[in-house]
């Protein structure tokens, strides 16, 4: 059964020769992908609770719970920032589907949707009147598939598989946070009530 907290392990660590970002070993081996029907259920009623929103049926494309076998990686211990995607645009003079579009989509507070913003790019996250300024450790946003697979190109790596992602997440022992099976607190993740805003990647360690 997962236990409420893990005992903290020492994990090797390896700096990308590229962008600087710290990797992590994550070793070979078998993980439970995916959930079961009553960890389904259970989802879809806190999603609910949470968000207000009809999460009928989101949840079960989780299923059938599975014995997955991956070889060993490394994983980024942190999202890629501002400072890291502008490396990158420099570097390669690169433009972003949003740019490219002339618009991206911006969370609407006062909605609690999503809504298409002329002007939203990865410089000028919620439109063109906000920039990253004082930023530059943040999170990138207002980037597509494409431009992360190509910043992965360039730094000579990948995007990782959707099972690589949850085994870094979740672990060997079915977490149901990468912290944990506590619920999640403005101290753990930064979500939905700690503001609508983006915090310095690595901001919040017991997370």
């Amino acid at each position: 059964m997962p236990t409420e907290k893990q005992v903290p392990q020492a994990v090797e660590i390896k700096l990308n020769e590229k962008d600087g970002a710290e990797m992590v070993y994550v070793p070979a081996g078998e993980f439970l992908m995916g959930s079961t029907v009553t960890e389904a259920n259970a989802a879809e009623i806190e999603c609910g609770e949470e968000t207000g929103d009809n999460c009928k049926g989101s949840f079960y494309k989780e299923l059938p719970q599975h014995v997955v076998y991956l070889d060993a990686y490394w994983i980024y211990k942190t999202e890629v920032t501002n400072d890291m995607f502008a490396a990158f645009v420099n570097d390669t003079h690169w433009i972003t589907e949003a740019e490219k579009e002339g618009k991206g989509w911006v969370f609407n507070q006062k909605t609690i949707e999503l809504e298409e913003k002329e002007g939203a790019d990865w410089q000028h996250p919620a439109g063109q009147n906000s920039s990253i300024a004082g930023k530059g450790k943040h999170p990138v946003v207002q980037v597509s598939w494409y431009d992360a697979k190509r910043y992965c190109e360039w730094a000579g790596d990948r995007l990782p598989t959707e099972a690589e992602w949850e085994k870094a997440a979740r672990g060997t022992d079915r977490l149901k946070y990468p912290w944990g099976n506590e619920a999640p607190t403005c101290s753990l993740a930064n979500y939905g009530v700690c503001g609508y805003e983006t915090k310095a990647v690595g901001s919040l360690p017991s997370g």
